[in-house]
């Protein structure tokens, strides 16, 4: 980056530690769920009960438990049946995509744009991670899995939100579409990573936030592993904000690694752009 890019990029960073952009990643209700889910005595009932108080988060919860990813032979009609059916960690899994699905909206139309695809990569990131630890024999990661991928890339939602920030109270700074990619390549696993720290979200999580571009990926865990599996096959899809057709997956590191085979990469294709297909 020339003089004025390092200029810019001290505008960024500024803003994006300011509280004003505090993200609030889990609402209450998927906390107080994270305490029922620990505590030993709670029923499905009480469980059920927890996620009624929300009804938002609660529809767009009953819409995942009914997608083609998770659905079974019959429509789940209650929360006391979603959670019957996908078990408590889902549910969980699900309450907080819901969740999150509302932050990944602008009124800035060119922030509009490119949080619209970043959402649906990370919902596909996370569908395909968990998928791929099932089917590479590793079930008990799966529900980490979920959400290690939907968290990602929740630096680059911090760096857009940013973005829009600044383009809307600084008339004095022109960010281009160029600069805005520049920064969110150069910048969004070190601030995802920041931003995940800060509120305690457990090291599982933020290792995989910090490290899911790094060239080395020796002593890397197979969570970590099938996220990056998953986040280049969303690229080579094109769901994503660097969509590259060119990506051979048999070929990458982190596919030999764990030893995954061509027609489970074809599979995990299927199921990143089923993904897509809900979303529509």
């Amino acid at each position: 980056m020339d003089q004025t890019s390092g200029s810019l990029v001290q505008v960024v960073e500024q803003y994006a530690a300011s509280e004003t952009l505090n993200l609030p990643i889990f609402p209450g209700v998927a906390r107080e769920l994270h305490a029922k889910i620990s505590d030993e005595n709670a029923n499905i009932n009480d469980i059920a009960s927890t996620i009624a108080k929300d009804q938002a988060l609660a529809g767009e919860m009953l819409k995942l438990a009914n997608s083609a990813f998770f659905a079974g032979l019959n429509k789940v009609r209650t929360i006391r049946e979603s959670i019957m059916r996908l078990g408590v960690r889902q549910v969980y899994n699900c309450l907080v995509t819901g969740s999150q699905k509302g932050f990944y909206a602008s009124r800035d139309p060119l922030v509009a744009k490119h949080l619209d695809v970043l959402w649906k990569h990370a919902l596909a990131t996370a569908m395909g991670t968990q998928w791929l630890l099932r089917k590479t024999g590793y079930p008990e990661l799966a529900d980490e899995g979920f959400l290690a991928g939907l968290f990602h890339d929740i630096g680059k939602l911090l760096l857009l939100k940013v973005f829009e920030t600044i383009r809307s109270e600084r008339n004095d700074v022109t960010l281009s579409e160029s600069f805005l990619f520049e920064i969110l390549d150069f910048m969004h696993a070190e601030q995802g990573y920041g931003l995940m720290t800060r509120w305690n979200i457990p090291e599982v999580y933020c290792e995989v936030t910090k490290r899911h571009h790094e060239e080395e990926i020796e002593g890397a865990s197979p969570l970590l592993l099938a996220v990056r599996i998953a986040d280049h096959v969303c690229a080579k899809t094109g769901i994503s904000l660097k969509a590259d057709p060119t990506i051979s997956p048999a070929t990458l590191p982190e596919v030999v690694a764990m030893s995954v085979k061509e027609i489970v990469l074809a599979e995990l294709e299927v199921v990143i752009e089923d993904s897509v297909a809900q979303e529509r």
